[in-house]
């Protein structure tokens, strides 16, 4: 990795190997079992991992892969020679390039090294990009090979599973209760090494960002590609809307189903360059060396809520503005020019400032109240009765259903859908979040499934961009079975979907109902097993109160 990388993540390097040393301390102290079992047996799983996971990627994404020649790829996409030009740059061998037929916008890279690494580019991200940000997603793909940072993330995957399995033999070995400091510095130890592995997933996508504006010189394309594929904004091709839409007009449905199929397809004239000079059509600046308004409006939830920065600590990924950031004070000679400045104007007004921090400080409670009550309590009951008082557990497990019934109708409310015009719209909504909730009516056209055989999300697009619809399903399997039964049959239809936009950090919208011109209809049931849950807590802290002396 290069010295921006190591620089970025030596906090997190750093707790990973603190860990490494208390998960084989405690293996020792604990455990009959001699340290170097546990640690071969997660080592060999990594490895494992390591040889077979390329070719588990490559079937839940699959791609219709590129030949190669002697001096680059035997394809006329225009994407290939973009893609051997930055090899040539990075100074590598030409990697296995990839299009995924999935109107999701999207790109990664995996392997094993670099002579074995793999792009794979969505056909959703080049019908929305221009050449300019092709280019710069391509550059920053090629910086993870270069930096080695997805072998790395396979070794020091090793270190949270090894102090799991400590955390596990040190709960194991002891039941009297003796050791409870030690299995909560295991816990605890474990909690840090999970958040020390996202942080290092967080720096080595700062890295490829910087290896992206070092290799073109051009950061503000990379900062609007960021915002277009986070956000699912950039213009589809308007000339095949409405080809499909004529045909649905004169009743040859089928004619047109397949047309819209091959929408991630069928390249018209210029795909690379629907937007020019990285900026969407028809949308004026907001000043003068500042992107259009309606991309720098795509970062005022990151630039005002502060559910934002709490969510980025879960999170694989940076905050976009925080990229942007990060791409501003690099001193690199192709640091964003056009950008610089646009995190401070997307930031909210003072009332909103206030009326943000207010609605974080009434729903984090709710949040993790919930389910840490219920945790107290069920911890409380395997002790036994002898150990709690069984007035104070039932305050504990009514205080637990009151919140969760509360996290249910703010995470579902059941009021009358709000018609949304265009997508892009629902990034105004300041008001949205990982728990407040906006029920919302959308209409489109499903263009992907985020690229993976296995997913039941969808994608819905319209003129003005694309969001993610997710299904979650309250059996378990359920989501599964609706991915290899159903979802397919959705893509390339005409629909209106029903369901809650949140923010987690990135915009989705949770379904309620799907349904499609020839589809049908999917209706999804998450949202009434929450109430269901939240009623029978309840109803269990009501019966012990009961029996409560």
């Amino acid at each position: 990795m290069t010295s921006y990388v190591w620089q970025r993540s030596l906090a997190a390097l750093s707790a990973l190997g603190g860990v490494l040393i208390l998960a084989c301390w405690l293996l020792t102290v604990f455990t009959p079992v001699p340290v170097l079992v546990p640690v071969a047996v997660v080592t060999g799983l990594a490895v494992l991992q390591y040889l077979v996971g390329p070719r588990v990627v490559e079937w839940l994404a699959p791609a219709r892969e590129l030949e190669r020649g002697a001096d680059g790829y035997l394809s006329d996409e225009p994407v290939a020679a973009i893609v051997a030009r930055q090899c040539r740059l990075a100074g590598i061998p030409l990697v296995r390039l990839g299009i995924v037929e999935d109107g999701d916008p999207n790109a990664f890279t995996f392997g094993r090294t670099r002579r074995d690494a793999r792009i794979r580019i969505s056909r959703g991200l080049l019908d929305r990009l221009n050449d300019r940000e092709v280019e710069a997603v391509v550059a920053h793909e090629i910086g993870h090979i270069r930096n080695r940072d997805f072998a790395v993330m396979t070794a020091l995957c090793v270190v949270p599973t090894l102090m799991y399995y400590a955390a596990a033999g040190a709960r194991s070995s002891d039941q009297s209760g003796d050791n409870d400091p030690v299995r909560l510095i295991g816990s605890a130890a474990y909690l840090l090494s999970e958040l020390a592995l996202l942080s290092f997933s967080r720096a080595r996508e700062l890295g490829a960002d910087h290896a992206s504006c070092a290799m073109t010189g051009d950061g503000d394309a990379l900062c609007s590609a960021l915002v277009k594929i986070v956000y699912g904004m950039g213009e589809r091709d308007q000339d095949l809307a409405a080809r499909v839409h004529a045909l649905r007009e004169s009743d040859e449905k089928r004619a047109a189903r397949r047309l819209a199929r091959r929408e991630s397809r069928v390249r018209a004239v210029g795909a690379l360059g629907i937007a020019s000079s990285g900026s969407a059509p028809s949308v004026g600046l907001i000043g003068p060396e500042l992107p259009p308004e309606r991309l720098v409006r795509a970062l005022r939830w990151e630039a005002t809520s502060p559910w934002a920065r709490w969510l980025e600590i879960l999170s694989t990924h940076p905050l976009v503005s925080t990229r942007i950031a990060a791409l501003e004070s690099s001193g690199l000679p192709g640091a964003p020019r056009q950008w610089r400045g646009a995190r401070a104007a997307a930031r909210g007004g003072p009332g909103e400032w206030v009326r943000a921090r207010g609605q974080f400080l009434v729903e984090l409670p709710v949040y993790f109240g919930g389910w840490i009550c219920l945790g107290a309590a069920l911890i409380l009951a395997r002790r036994g009765p002898d150990h709690y008082d069984l007035g104070f557990l039932a305050g504990l497990v009514t205080a637990a259903g009151a919140l969760l019934l509360i996290r249910a109708v703010l995470r579902a409310p059941l009021g009358t859908p709000e018609p949304v015009g265009r997508l892009t719209d629902l990034l105004d909504r300041l008001d949205a979040g990982p728990l407040g909730a906006i029920p919302v009516s959308l209409r489109g056209t499903i263009v992907g499934r985020g690229g993976f055989v296995t997913s039941p999300d969808l994608v819905l697009a319209d003129a003005s961009g694309t969001v993610p619809v997710v299904y979650r399903h309250p059996a378990p399997g359920g989501g599964i079975l609706f991915a290899l039964t159903r979802a397919q049959s959705f893509v390339g239809d005409e629909v209106v979907v029903t369901g809650w936009y949140l923010r987690a950090p990135h915009p989705y919208v949770e379904l309620r109902t799907v349904t499609g011109a020839e589809a049908g209809t999917v209706r999804c049931w998450l949202f009434a097993a929450r109430y269901l849950l939240s009623a029978a807590v309840l109803l269990a802290g009501a019966l012990l109160f009961v029996c409560a002396p």
